[in-house]
């Protein structure tokens, strides 16, 4: 398992694209540096790296490609990439085998670690443990740790105080959602790079896009990638114009506008649409916030942090507690789970109306 787990790092090594660099990155990027020491000794303590951020900013494509340049000056350095769950899994079933001495000690020889979405594990207590007994054996080593996460080290829930410890003692850095420039400026990277046919000048449509597109890196990577692939069976070039029909065409439930979301469940509640967009904690106010955010999510597919934006929420751990706590109450509460359903109905029809 762990050659495995070398042998497929290489492969994520060198395959990784060149990253692009961001000004919301520029501390990230900084942090991701401290890989390149060659302070690895057998007495010397090792490094722990913290880094946040939702869903598809980049986490793991940044360290992939810290990895990747330190390895161009240390050829033979030694480094595994792997989620959470699959080290926890592997360090379970050694457990249970009662060889976990001899699984722990395969890593004795590793520089790097790049442990993803640490997440996962909140509640899981006897993997967590078994993990922390890896990071604190590699930390004694002198290799370089590194974990990625959708939420801050005290945004995880059900993990020991020995864990948040190991977290805050690193440095703990992250990767905030991309502004309109950044968005504007990754697009045209990415549209270079990748050959999109473009009508010049060509400024104007990134800026569409960014405007309405407010989502993440991968997102937008996915996004140019449809329109690479489209454009090259079609023989077509990119304009505003282009995109307006496109987007109307082939994205139906993209063009489903928060703002229609929102006027239909403010009209369900009695309630109007700028109050479930205001930072307003009025008890009558929570639960109809949430059913926005809820049906927003599951009907467009947009990302968390720009959902919560949106609806005047200031991060995106908050709107994934508020789903949370929705989807929680909807059993208990049938009056509740038929408005939502209502809600589903009516929204529906308005997409149907939007494609004809």
């Amino acid at each position: 398992m762990f050659d495995a787990l070398v042998a497929r790092t290489q492969t994520l090594i060198a395959t990784a694209e060149l990253c692009i660099p961001l000004t919301e990155q520029a501390f990230a990027r900084a942090a991701m540096s401290r890989l390149s020491s060659r302070h690895r000794t057998t007495h010397a303590a090792g490094s722990l790296t913290f880094l946040s951020g939702p869903e598809g900013m980049g986490k793991s494509f940044l360290a992939r490609s810290a990895i990747r340049d330190v390895r161009h000056q240390q050829p033979k350095l030694v480094a595994v990439i792997a989620t959470a769950e699959e080290l926890a899994e592997m360090l379970s079933a050694a457990d249970e085998q009662q060889i976990l001495a001899d699984v722990l000690e395969l890593f004795h020889g590793l520089h790097i670690l790049v442990c993803d979405d640490l997440q996962v594990l909140e509640g899981r207590h006897q993997w967590q443990n078994l993990l922390l007994e890896l990071v604190d054996q590699l930390n004694h080593n002198g290799t370089h740790v590194l974990f990625t996460c959708r939420k801050l080290p005290g945004e995880l829930r059900e993990f020991s105080p020995r864990w948040i410890s190991r977290c805050h003692g690193g440095l703990c850095t992250t990767l905030p959602v991309l502004s309109r420039d950044s968005r504007i400026e990754l697009l045209t990277r990415l549209a270079i790079g990748r050959r999109l046919p473009l009508v010049e000048p060509s400024e104007l449509t990134f800026q569409w896009l960014a405007d309405r597109w407010p989502v993440s890196p991968r997102e937008l990577s996915a996004l140019v990638e449809r329109l690479v692939s489209h454009c090259t069976r079609r023989s077509v070039l990119v304009d505003v114009k282009f995109l307006e029909r496109w987007f109307s065409e082939s994205e139906p439930v993209e063009n489903l506008s928060l703002d229609a979301i929102a006027a239909a469940v403010a009209s369900e509640f009695g309630i109007e649409p700028a109050e479930l967009r205001s930072r307003s904690r009025q008890p009558g106010l929570i639960v109809p916030r949430q059913c926005a955010m809820f049906l927003a999510r599951e009907l467009t597919g947009r990302p968390l942090e720009f959902i919560g934006h949106y609806f005047g929420e200031r991060t995106h751990t908050t709107v994934s507690h508020s789903l949370s706590r929705l989807k929680e109450l909807l059993p208990h509460a049938p009056t509740l789970r038929q408005q939502v359903q209502r809600l589903q109905k009516r929204i529906a029809e308005l997409r149907r109306e939007d494609c004809a």
